[in-house]
C-alpha cells in the first residue's frame, strides 16, 4: 500500500519576502560572528583527556 505524497507548501508575496529577510539576517549574523578556537574550550580539553586515557589503556587488552 502506497503512502500518499503531500504537496510542499510554497510561500508567495509578503510571506516569502519576510522569510527571505529572516534568512538574510541569520546568514549575516553567522558571517559576522567572531572566530573561536575550539581547542581552548573546557569541553574539548576534557574530551581530549578522556580519549588519550582510553587509548592508553586500550593497548593493554590487545
Amino acid at each position: 500500500m502506497a503512502i500518499p505524497i503531500k504537496a510542499i507548501p510554497t510561500l508567495y508575496g509578503e510571506e516569502a519576502a519576510r522569510l527571505r529577510r529572516k534568512i538574510d539576517e541569520v546568514e549575516e549574523r553567522f558571517a559576522s560572528r567572531p572566530e573561536r578556537d575550539i581547542t581552548k574550550e573546557p569541553g574539548y580539553i576534557m574530551m581530549r583527556k578522556i580519549i588519550e586515557k582510553s587509548n592508553r589503556y586500550a593497548n593493554l587488552f590487545r
